[in-house]
């Protein structure tokens, strides 16, 4: 081989198909991240991808379709037709928020709509994980400095994935719900809640 060039010595006059196999390339922009682990481990099975690049791009925020595709992919959910909402119509995630949806996994907004090109904020996010999960409620609530910041729907919800240690909070003890989840988080948050999900066990 040689550039684009392969050379090979044959004893007779036929057809030969060359077969290249194609490596993928490693991510460039994960190792020594603090979630090098988690990215790794949902890469391996084919339920999240990087980019063209070949990055992962790890602090990039994460929109609902892609949080939910990947969500459904790693808990094995079963396509089902589910809720039908305004704006996933043609969306290249339809068939992963019908399932999420089907599941009772997510409800959509008020409106009929779903948002799926929407960043997922963290207490949007604990929310559906806890359902996905089916993780029981914590015995006891953490305490952040934020707390009062959590919207009434989600508090429940946010205490118990941060009291089950699916949801980490900040250094500075901080849980921020109304910050948008990066993709380091939301891959961190799947893989936590695989390992404890009563499902799974």
């Amino acid at each position: 081989v040689s550039g684009n060039t392969v050379t090979a010595q044959v004893d007779h006059f036929t057809m030969f198909a060359v077969m290249v196999a194609v490596q993928e390339p490693a991510l460039t922009d994960i190792a020594g991240h603090w979630a090098f682990d988690s990215i790794n481990k949902l890469l391996a099975t084919g339920c999240i991808g990087g980019y063209p690049d070949g990055t992962f791009r790890p602090d990039h925020h994460i929109t609902r379709a892609e949080f939910i595709t990947a969500l459904v992919k790693a808990f094995g959910l079963e396509q089902k037709e589910g809720k039908s909402f305004t704006d996933t119509a043609g969306h290249w995630a339809e068939e992963y928020i019908a399932t999420a949806a089907a599941c009772g996994i997510v409800n959509g907004y008020d409106g009929g709509n779903f948002g799926p090109d929407e960043l997922i904020t963290r207490e949007q996010m604990a929310v559906i994980i806890v359902k996905a999960a089916k993780i029981a409620p914590a015995a006891e609530n953490p305490s952040f400095d934020d707390s009062d910041s959590i919207s009434g729907w989600a508090a429940e919800a946010v205490n118990t994935a941060a009291g089950s240690g699916i949801m980490k909070g900040y250094p500075d003890n901080t849980i921020r719900p109304q910050g948008n989840a990066t993709r380091a988080e939301a891959v961190t948050v799947i893989i936590d809640a695989l390992n404890i999900s009563p499902s799974n066990s």
